[in-house]
Order: structure tokens, then C-alpha cells, then sequence
């Protein structure tokens, strides 16, 4: 099996970009065409995976979404499918492409507000698609919640009716689909929010658009995009040229962190981890992770004199380093004498009151890797309303650097300004000492000769959701460090690919 797929597939679209993809098909093939298409591929779908017998309830809404619904209705009924539509509005309101689907589809339709719903009754919703704006409410909502409180079977067209294809935000009310089959890309919406959850498993297809001179600015974090860079071991290798990576340790009751980001370094590739230690913790690094180097420093001037003089190809500070004067004056020093740095945690919130100097320093070679709560001490003036998508781009406006917002979904972001958003993870990550061992990921991979910031960023967090996903419940910071050579076996050997 190829370890490569289609670059395009990493694509994910917001709906303006799917409008304006649309419109310059529709120029070269009649939209009709299309229309028949998606309804065929959903149609497609329901044989290959639901019963004959299994009566089918399609809710058709006003627009081209409904349309697909009627096409789907039409293949449905022809194959022997009991089918029963439901249309939004007035049969006379229809126009367009819709019409013309509802004039083949040539059988009753009700309103629907006379919706009922049949026991064990396939539904299928072709409401309101992509193009949804308005929040859902009154009688629709009623409906809605009385579909996901049902044990229907329920396949969504393009996206789950009431949820915002740009954020995944549910619009007042959404559907819970069980699967959703959607046309050309992923949408924001599939994977943001509440939209993964209320998609159920997602299905692509491909209904011959073509993409000439087609650009979009977000992608779906896959090793496609920075497989080739990846620095494997080669078989020349020795443990020097495999990078030297320096970890700031943390203060004496938070030398966990530290040991997890060094430990996580170690695995994933580079040749050596050195641990700056000071007097109250250099025993505790020595008793704890043997394999790690250490180096006692107790003061400024010290620290200044080992930066200058150690071969150095990345530095990670901030896991249990704490938050002080001191850790900012050390923070400010190694941005300003080392090239490459993972900036974590204390090293980023002992900057809340001078931010200034935060933000100047920070560039192309370094990059940022806070949870929320930090980054909105770092960034006080982005608003905590907005989705963590719009939040990483306005902080990439202030700032030159790469960033990685932690969260369900996290968003990498280029100095750049290239946007990765990494669906490939799990709920089991949100646990102590998680981010500590995602931030060694990051050091190891990342410098010269290795990968840049921002792809090192992109490849650590793909591996840190690899390796929980594949974990199950239960999982702790200590057991994603034991999982990196089997997730790093996986990726070598292609079998990521789904």
C-alpha cells in the first residue's frame, strides 16, 4: 500500500469556496448533471448499506440540496424502495435545477409540517445542505428533535441540516446523522465544532468537478502533506547527526513535565535529549531518565556561556518550567541565541505582561503550542466568542511565527500563514501531561536538516492523535510516549491510510 494519496484530498472547503467551484463547473456542463450525480452517489450509498425492504423518508428543502433529495427519491422508488418525501415548502416555490428533479421524481410529496415518523424508517435529509445562514427554530426544530431522539437510521446530503458548513456551530437546532455523504471536499463544518460529532461517519465522493487554477486555504492534516520531509533514521546515521535537542527543565516538583518531553524527543528520533538541570533537580533527572543528558546551570551568565558554545538543533522550554521573571528573562535569551525553539506553556504566559517583546521575538524558526487558557493570556485581545479556527488566524496576524492551538480539533498555522486543521486525534488526549509529550514531539522533529517549524508541528500532532486513537480509552501521558515506535511503524509502513 502507497504511503501517498491524492494531495487534493487534504483539501477542506469552506462553502464560498464550494460556490465558486460550483459556478465555474456549471459553465462547461449543464448543473443538472451534477445534480443527478450527487443523488445517484447517495443513492449508491443507501443500496450498499441499508436493506430493500427498509422504507426511506427524504426531507427536501428549498434549494439544490433538496434537489439531490428528489434524485435521490426518484432512484429510490425505481429500485423498489417503500419512499415517502417531505418537501420544506410549497411544490409551486421550487425552480431551477430542484424543479427539474422534482418534476422527474413525478409522485406525491407532503409538506412538512405533516412530517410522521415511520419505526425503523430510513431518513434521508437533503434540507438545507451547505448554504444555511439562518438558525433553526419553531416546528423544524420540533422535528429535528424528534428524529435524533428516534433509532432511524439517519444519512445527511453535503452536511447535517442546521449545522454551519464554515464552523460546525449548530444553528439553533441540528440533525444527528449517523452518516453523511458529502460532494468533491470536506467542508470546515465536518470536522470544527459540533459538525465531526453530528456527521457521523463521513463519506466523499467524487462527482467530476475539476479543480483547474482552484485554490483553497485550509487543508486536513495528513501525512501527505509532510511525509517527504519526515526524517527517518538513515542507515549512516549516528546519534550526532541525528540533531541535539536541549529541554529546559521544570521546577523541582514539575520535573514530570520534562521527563515526558524529553522522553517523547528521544522516541521519536533525534539523537540526543540534554536536560538543563539546576542544583535541587539534577538528581531527580538522573534518578528518573537515564538515557537523557544533563547540564546543572544555577545562573544567567551560565546559561548564556552553554547556548553559546553547545551545538544546538532545537530547544523546548515551558513544560513546569513556571511562570516568573526569571523563565522570561531565560525564555528571552534562548529565542534570542538559538534558532529553532518549541515555546510551551510557563515560557508563553510569563509573557502576560509584556507582550511586546513576546511578539517581536518570535519568527519564522520558532513556534508556539498553547491550550486555549494560554492563549488568551498571550492574545488578550482576541475574542474568546470566536472558533478556535478565526482565533489561530487573527494571532497569525500579530505575530510572524508558527502556532499549533491545542484543542478537539487543533489548528497549526504557518509564519505564512498556510492553515492545517488536524481532525486525526481523540477525546482521550485531554489528559495531564498530553501537551507535554506533543511538544517533544514537535523538538524532535523539527531544524535543520530536519523539518521546518510549522511541518514538524503538522507531522507531531498527526502522530500525538495517531497514537490515541489507536490506544482506546484509559490512556495517560506516559502511555503516548510507549506508543510512538508503533505509530512511527505505522507511518512508515502506510497503514494510516484509510
Amino acid at each position: 500500500m502507497s504511503v501517498m494519496q491524492n494531495t487534493h484530498g487534504s483539501e477542506v472547503f469552506l462553502s464560498e469556496d464550494m460556490r465558486r467551484l460550483e459556478k465555474s463547473n456549471f459553465l462547461k456542463k449543464k448543473s443538472y448533471l451534477f445534480m443527478r450525480k450527487a443523488g445517484y452517489q447517495v443513492f449508491k450509498f443507501i443500496k450498499g448499506n441499508f436493506k430493500h425492504k427498509q422504507s426511506a423518508i427524504v426531507l427536501c428543502g428549498p434549494g439544490n440540496n433538496g434537489g439531490d433529495g428528489f434524485v435521490v427519491a426518484k432512484f429510490l422508488k425505481d429500485n423498489g424502495y417503500r419512499t415517502k418525501v417531505y418537501t420544506f415548502t410549497n411544490r409551486k416555490n421550487y425552480k431551477g435545477d430542484a424543479l427539474k428533479a422534482l418534476k422527474n421524481f413525478n409522485d406525491d410529496t407532503k409538506n412538512l409540517n405533516l412530517f410522521k415518523l415511520e419505526k425503523n424508517a430510513l431518513i434521508v435529509d437533503a434540507l438545507f445542505g451547505i448554504g444555511l445562514k439562518r438558525n433553526i427554530r419553531g416546528k423544524l426544530k420540533k422535528i429535528f428533535k424528534l428524529i435524533n431522539r428516534s433509532d432511524n437510521p439517519v444519512i445527511s446530503i453535503d452536511i447535517p441540516s442546521g449545522i454551519s458548513s464554515n464552523s460546525g456551530q449548530i444553528l439553533g437546532y441540528a440533525i444527528k446523522a449517523d452518516f453523511t455523504i458529502t460532494f468533491h471536499r470536506k467542508k470546515l463544518g465536518h470536522i470544527l465544532g459540533h459538525g465531526k460529532k453530528f456527521s457521523g461517519k463521513l463519506k466523499v465522493t467524487d462527482i467530476g468537478f475539476s479543480m483547474t487554477k482552484f485554490k483553497t486555504r485550509y487543508l486536513d492534516n495528513s501525512p501527505n502533506l509532510w511525509i517527504k520531509y519526515f526524517p527517518w533514521k538513515k542507515f549512516s546515521d549516528h546519534k550526532y547527526s541525528r540533531g541535539k535537542v536541549i529541554v529546559y527543565g521544570g521546577q523541582k516538583e514539575f520535573t514530570g513535565a520534562t521527563i515526558l518531553s524529553s522522553q517523547a524527543a528521544l522516541r521519536t528520533g533525534t539523537g540526543s535529549v540534554k536536560i538543563i538541570c539546576n542544583k535541587d533537580t539534577l538528581q531527580i533527572y538522573s534518578l528518573k531518565f537515564p538515557s537523557a543528558l544533563k547540564t546543572e546551570i544555577n545562573g544567567i551568565e551560565q546559561l548564556k556561556k552553554f547556548l553559546q558554545k553547545e551545538e544546538i538543533t532545537s530547544v523546548l522550554i515551558g513544560p513546569g518550567s513556571g511562570s516568573n521573571k526569571k523563565i522570561k528573562e531565560i525564555t528571552k535569551i534562548i529565542l534570542k541565541k538559538v534558532k529553532h525553539v518549541v515555546l510551551d506553556a510557563d515560557a508563553l504566559t510569563c509573557f502576560r505582561n509584556d507582550l511586546r517583546s513576546l511578539y517581536y521575538l518570535l519568527d519564522k524558526n520558532k513556534i508556539i503550542t498553547p491550550h486555549l487558557g494560554e492563549f488568551h493570556k498571550i492574545f488578550p485581545q482576541i475574542s474568546r466568542k470566536l472558533n478556535n479556527k478565526d482565533k489561530a488566524l487573527k494571532a497569525s496576524k500579530i505575530i510572524k511565527s508558527n502556532i499549533v492551538l491545542k484543542g478537539p480539533n487543533t489548528i497549526i498555522i504557518s509564519h505564512d500563514k498556510k492553515i492545517i486543521i488536524n481532525n486525526h486525534s481523540s477525546s482521550e488526549l485531554a489528559v495531564i501531561g498530553s501537551g507535554d509529550v506533543l511538544s517533544g514531539l514537535i523538538v524532535s522533529l523539527m531544524g535543520n536538516k530536519k523539518m521546518s517549524p510549522f511541518f514538524a508541528g503538522c507531522a507531531a500532532t498527526w502522530l500525538h492523535g495517531d497514537i490515541a486513537k489507536n490506544y482506546g480509552k484509559g490512556l495517560i501521558a506516559e502511555d503516548i510516549v510507549k506508543g510512538i515506535p508503533a505509530a512511527l511503524r505505522r507511518l512508515k509502513n502506510g497503514r494510516f491510510i484509510k
